[in-house]
């Protein structure tokens, strides 16, 4: 999610007095112009501030007026991570190319000191009986910590989540027999998606809520979208339910967190160790007119008690501290622990009755497990029928609707989408991004006009998250491809029919007509000229990211093509150049630059 200096002209917005005068600039680097987008976007879409009680609009009175047009990079820096940090929220981040502070972390308990507080590589050594395995490139270390207990370190819970389900299925058939686990959380940076839930389902007992997130939407600061629901139930092939220990620690952040939530609502799982980082909300990243990034929570998310522990850390049920000193002599003082808890008896199940009370079901899984099953009229048809029953056992949820709305366009399921759009449309008829989705869908179907329909019944709904405006013009622009045909298109049969003359001259009559003619697309050109590379028309693929370069001369990723269809043609001085005009137009173009890297070796 992406996108830019639109935030800045916030319509229907309170804004404090002392920022009424203040004018856009042209200047992206103008330091007064950069505080006004950070204050604004968190002021937006920042979702806890009922929660945590902040008077944002005091702290714009309180920082703003340390910005100058003569203030420097680096005081600008400081000045927003002081702000942003008063959130307390780890989740609220401000990063440029080199560097990424966020708003939650402690003065004093840094990620420094939680790095060595812990050491898997002592675990390893010391505690592991044997050889230690590892599953998913490292991720998964597992081994015996007696005959009878079973270890398992979980570093993170990033990326598909296939590689998680089968790593936790290979531990659990390996360790079936234990009379215990040890399932390890700490140095758990982060995760994505249902990770964490996939991995819990492997120890639930039954259906049990665990969390309810509110997702924050409107410009009033408590503009919250009813709750979602998040339920831990058994899945796998293969499930433990005998005691578990999880041990958790300050660097247990963000998706560990979910895991951390789902597994402590199981009767047969105790937490031991610290507090985790308390960094449960998403966040979606805003860059800056000036090139770096701030990172925004937008979410309120809640145990399944109602307990938002956001800046706070969830607490173990059993406090145990390592110090870095311990540590280095050698000792895991909460391994140690857990290890004696478990051999000694392990805690009596727990109740865990609040889990149980009114587990609701989310009418989107619902909605695609019938996908799955049935015709989409039949699913649609179900999913309208349970709205409009309105049980209070059930709940449909923006955010997951929106997700896999996301789903279906990617998979081509426009009929699909278009039913699960048509809904959420019904149920937050101020959600901007459903109208440019269903646009989309309906593209993907062929039918322009109901593309168009969509985008005018969204027109006086104003966008609230930064890539919802960009969303919108994005889909208008494919309705206008639709209607008046693709430049690219056109452009690249010419060049198929009579070659580089022909093509040039029907891009000259392109462009004499480009504010009413078929739309200009840097995609479509993009794609143009990976279709001739990959068909072996070196020269016209030259040709073609050669022109792409003419039309889009600040594109990054125009300079980046034309360099590799250059290198590839044997002109490499040549690709040096628009390799490095790329990486200035985006330092964060890591293969631009490990290719420079190479060329200079």
């Amino acid at each position: 999610m992406t996108r830019l200096l639109a935030l800045l002209i916030v319509l229907g917005l309170s804004v404090p007095a002392a920022a009424s005068g203040s004018e856009p600039t042209a200047n992206p680097r103008d330091p007064e112009l950069n505080f006004e987008h950070v204050w604004r976007s968190i002021d937006r879409t920042y979702g806890q501030f009922s929660v945590k009680n902040v008077d944002w609009d005091l702290l714009y009175r309180m920082h703003r007026p340390q910005v100058t047009a003569a203030t420097t990079d680096e005081e600008l820096w400081d000045i927003l991570v002081t702000m942003l940090g008063t959130l307390n929220d780890a989740h609220v981040c401000l990063a440029d190319a080199n560097r990424r502070i966020c708003g939650g972390e402690r003065p004093i308990v840094t990620r420094d000191t939680w790095a060595k507080d812990f050491s898997l590589d002592l675990v390893k050594t010391k505690y592991l009986h044997g050889k230690s395995s590892a599953a998913r490139e490292g991720t998964y270390t597992s081994g015996w910590l007696t005959d009878q207990i079973g270890y398992l370190h979980i570093a993170d819970l990033k990326r598909d989540s296939e590689p998680h389900a089968q790593a936790i299925d290979a531990f659990l058939r390996e360790f079936a027999d234990a009379r215990a686990l040890v399932i390890d959380v700490r140095a758990n940076p982060g995760g994505s998606g249902r990770n964490h839930e996939i991995v819990a389902s492997r120890f639930a007992d039954c259906r049990r809520q665990y969390m309810q997130s509110q997702t924050r939407y409107g410009p009033k600061h408590d503009d919250l979208w009813p709750p979602e629901y998040s339920a831990v139930e058994p899945a796998g092939p293969i499930r433990f339910t005998r005691p578990v220990v999880l041990l958790t620690h300050r660097s247990t952040a963000s998706g560990p967190e979910g895991f951390t939530l789902a597994m402590r609502v199981l009767p047969h799982v105790t937490v031991v160790g610290d507090l985790t980082e308390g960094a449960l909300s998403s966040q979606f990243p805003d860059p800056l007119p000036n090139g770096w990034t701030l990172w925004v929570a937008f979410k309120v998310t809640r145990d399944h008690e109602g307990i938002c522990w956001d800046g706070l850390g969830i607490p173990p049920d059993l406090f145990v501290l390592n110090t870095p000193a311990e540590i280095a002599a050698g000792t895991d003082r909460q391994l140690e622990f857990a290890q004696r808890l478990l051999e000694r008896g392990a805690p009596e199940p727990q109740g865990e009755a609040a889990s149980l009370t009114a587990v609701k079901t989310s009418l989107v899984d619902e909605y695609a497990r019938a996908m799955r099953q049935q015709q989409v009229e039949a699913a649609v048809a179900a999913l309208n029928r349970a709205r409009a029953a309105g049980a209070d056992t059930a709940f449909f949820g923006v955010d997951e609707a929106m997700q896999f709305a996301n789903q279906c366009l990617g998979r081509k399921q426009y009929p699909a989408a278009i039913g699960l759009l048509e809904a959420c449309r019904e149920e937050f008829p101020k959600l901007a991004a459903t109208y440019a989705m269903l646009a989309q869908a309906h593209l993907g179907v062929g039918d322009v006009a109901a593309a168009e329909a969509a985008l005018a019944q969204g027109k006086s709904v104003e966008p609230m998250f930064p890539p919802e405006a960009r969303q919108i013009e994005r889909a208008r622009h494919e309705v206008r491809k639709a209607k008046l045909g693709s430049a690219a298109t056109i452009f690249g049969q010419a060049l198929a029919d009579g070659g580089i003359p022909a093509a040039e001259k029907t891009l000259q009559e392109l462009q004499a007509r480009r504010d009413t003619g078929p739309v200009f697309d840097e995609g479509d050109f993009n794609a143009l000229g990976y279709q001739l590379l990959q068909a072996g028309s070196l020269e016209s693929c030259v040709y073609v990211f050669e022109k792409a370069v003419q039309l889009y001369p600040d594109s990054w990723n125009a300079h980046d093509s034309l360099g590799e269809a250059l290198l590839k043609a044997s002109r490499q001085e040549q690709a040096i150049q628009h390799y490095r005009r790329s990486l200035e137009l985006n330092p964060r173009n890591q293969g631009a630059a490990k290719i420079l890297e190479e060329l200079r070796g």
